[in-house]
């Protein structure tokens, strides 16, 4: 496997669950994301691990991301807790059901309402861990 096959996997998964169907893919590497477009969903896979085990076998630690933003009113921090929720259970699902541990690790939620809207963020992200031989 390969971290844009985990992204892929990710994506597919994402896009079978009701809740995260609903918003818009976009590459979580794009930047001024206007409000109209909102909401948007991305996955990254910003960095990898990697452990010997012998000379030529690796356990390799992917870090896998998924990101949200949405506009929100009062209740937008439990919007997104759903949210994260929702992208814990088809992730975690989609890769033990491929044959790969991935463990959620860490959640952060962002809400910014300095502007006129406000907007969130979840930042949901995963450790996937598969072995490589060279």
């Amino acid at each position: 496997m390969s971290r844009p096959a985990f992204r892929a996997m990710a994506r597919a998964a994402l896009a079978a669950d009701v809740r995260m169907s609903a918003l818009t893919m976009i590459s979580a590497w794009a930047s001024n994301i206007s409000a109209s477009e909102l909401p948007v969903i991305g996955v990254v896979t910003p960095q990898e691990r990697s452990q010997a085990q012998t000379l030529e076998d690796f356990e390799k630690s992917t870090l896998l991301q998924i990101v949200v933003k949405r506009l929100g009113a009062e209740d937008l921090e439990d919007v997104l807790v759903a949210d994260a929720d929702a992208i814990e259970a088809c992730i975690v699902a989609a890769f033990l059901q491929a044959g790969f541990r991935c463990l959620p690790e860490d959640t952060t939620f962002t809400l910014n309402g300095e502007g006129e809207q406000k907007i969130g963020t979840v930042l949901v992200s995963f450790r996937v861990t598969w072995f490589r031989s060279l």
